[in-house]
């Protein structure tokens, strides 16, 4: 099922809050704003605002969330001196920093949240956890309560339906982009999946292009990238063995498109992790 294939590409994919806070204000005019490396989450706690999407404007009212995505031109504003509390969050979801996993799950622009009074506590919680500093307990508890967040969030608007009119991608290449972040290590050609999906190389490339950013083979080479990082910073083999268990014909071939990628040799990036280089 398709909604398997997602779940499975929810689950390695990692959550980084980039910044949060609390704010109350009487007056806001945001025009044409887009973000392109984060999303934004705003939730109404009290007061009201409107949202612009294109041509239809949203009434924020407390409860209320706003789920802005990547490259969404909006307005964000205030029609009325009332003094309002936004809770927000600027946030990525992706494999590998790669793959964004959040256009998988058609969460609407705007949608009330029922457990609201359950978020804003965890909300609270995990603004307190920002002011107690970086110990140990403080950021593994903001890490939790990040994830506890982000559920609370996306149970409610997922039962919703999204207002985004872009095609989604369909199982058959969803299948494709799954086992490509699940198994970085095992060859793969553009020629043997046309033949497997029944279409035209070209067109899988283009199409694959279209819906996650990369055509298929240029992400393969990126997931295996991020597989050698993740596998040179446990310092358990050495870069040789990495190199071939990610299936390169030799050590040089691996390091030269190491270095292409990260701007450092693999020997290098592992010394920074406690060994030294090869």
């Amino acid at each position: 099922m398709k909604d398997d294939i997602v779940s499975s590409l929810l689950e390695m994919a990692e959550l980084r809050v980039l910044t949060f806070d609390v704010h109350r204000r009487r007056e806001m005019n945001y025009r044409n704003r887009v973000f392109d490396r984060f999303y934004m989450m705003t939730y109404v706690r009290e007061g009201s605002a409107k949202l612009k999407v294109r041509d239809r404007v949203y009434d924020n009212r407390p409860g209320t969330v706003i789920f802005i995505p990547t490259f969404l031109e909006h307005d964000q504003y205030k029609d009325s001196d009332e003094e309002t509390e936004f809770l927000w969050w600027h946030f990525t979801y992706k494999i590998h920093d790669t793959i964004d996993v959040l256009p998988f799950l058609h969460v609407p622009y705007i949608y009330p949240l029922r457990e609201y009074r359950k978020f804003e506590a965890v909300f609270d919680e995990y603004m307190l956890s920002k002011s107690e500093g970086s110990r140990v307990p403080n950021v593994l508890l903001r890490k939790a309560k990040s994830l506890e967040l982000l559920y609370l969030l996306l149970k409610d608007g997922l039962e919703h339906v999204g207002t985004v009119e872009e095609e989604h991608p369909s199982r058959t290449f969803l299948a494709v982009l799954l086992r490509i972040v699940s198994w970085p290590e095992a060859p793969l050609s553009l020629a043997e999946i046309a033949e497997e999906l029944n279409m035209n190389p070209t067109y899988v490339s283009n199409r694959f292009k279209e819906l996650f950013g990369k055509p298929p083979i240029l992400l393969h080479r990126e997931m295996k990238i991020a597989k050698a990082k993740s596998l040179l910073r446990t310092r358990e083999m050495t870069v040789s063995e990495i190199a071939d268990l990610l299936g390169f014909n030799d050590i040089q071939t691996f390091a030269r498109l190491f270095k292409k990628y990260t701007g450092i040799a693999p020997g290098q990036y592992k010394s920074l992790f406690g060994d030294p280089a090869e």
